[in-house]
């Protein structure tokens, strides 16, 4: 199997997760906040969407595309299927080598890592805040939710 494919099916295990999360949340509960200082139920989201979407763009060596324009009404639902899609696309692009190739965080990280490790980070970041989303979901009222990781 090619890195490329690990990495994709690695993705979409959580990525599946994420998106039925997103599912989960209706249009009037985007601006639910489990306290006063944390990210709206939307924000939170858009967050986890763009983030992987950003890091996988620059372990790429590519600038992301704008998927859409901040303050726009939006489709919680639409949005993570297409920030989804342009991820997995990004993640194909990626030969083995590509994965070795040094990418350079010093800006945002400090640091210059192997594409593989940004695409590592990425990973770690959405299982955190998945960890979050579930939370949201769950004060949201809803009681049928998935495994944390979805196989196949």
């Amino acid at each position: 199997m090619s890195k490329s494919q690990h990495y994709i099916d690695y993705f979409l295990s959580h990525r599946k997760v994420t998106n039925t999360l997103i599912g989960k949340m209706e249009k009037e509960n985007y601006d639910y906040k489990p306290t006063p200082t944390s990210m709206s139920a939307q924000e939170l989201a858009l967050h986890m969407l763009q983030s992987f979407y950003q890091f996988t763009a620059t372990a790429a060596k590519q600038t992301p595309e704008v998927l859409h324009q901040q303050g726009e009404a939006v489709d919680l639902v639409e949005l993570a299927e297409t920030y989804t899609n342009k991820t997995v696309k990004l993640l194909q692009s990626l030969s083995d080598q590509d994965f070795e190739e040094i990418i350079d965080l010093t800006d945002i990280l400090g640091a210059k890592l192997p594409a593989a490790q940004v695409i590592d980070m990425a990973i770690d970041h959405e299982i955190n805040h998945k960890g979050n989303l579930f939370v949201y979901v769950r004060e949201m009222g809803h009681t049928d939710l998935p495994m944390f990781v979805a196989k196949g």
